[in-house]
């Protein structure tokens, strides 16, 4: 059975490599296949990977883009551990991300990185601003 996705005005959505963004109507097409697909709720860029939890959150998304790209695991691993050594007290929001990438799961590590993006902005969120200024 196809995944039907419908797209508002101007939405984009990854599917495999290609950014696909809609024009100005809304949009209803269906795909056959087994492709990541990665809507735009979810998309991170990487311009916008600006903090160690948002690089942490690009590497994973681009892991599922890939389907587990090794040279992209290295990288996974490179940026927990500083993020880890950075804020300890955010492990036990990256020790689900990391049980989603053993599993292979990238898209549920997508869904739980989100959650560790959203606790380092509420523990750190002012300092990181103003550290990128």
């Amino acid at each position: 059975m196809p995944l039907k996705i419908e797209l508002k005005p101007h939405e984009s959505i990854i599917i495999g490599e290609s950014l696909i963004t809609n024009d100005g109507e809304r949009t209803r097409f269906y795909i056959e296949g087994n492709v990541p697909i990665l809507r735009e709720k979810f998309i991170l860029r990487e311009k916008d990977a600006n903090t160690p939890s948002k690089r942490v959150y690009f590497v994973v998304q681009q892991l599922y883009l890939s389907r587990g790209a090794k040279e992209l695991q290295d990288l996974y691993l490179t940026y927990v551990r500083d993020l880890q050594n950075a804020a300890p007290s955010l492990i036990p929001y990256i020790a689900p991300v990391n049980e989603k990438i053993l599993k292979g799961d990238y898209y549920g590590a997508i869904k739980v990185a989100e959650k560790l993006m959203e606790k380092e902005d509420e523990l750190f969120g002012e300092t990181l601003k103003m550290a990128q200024v």
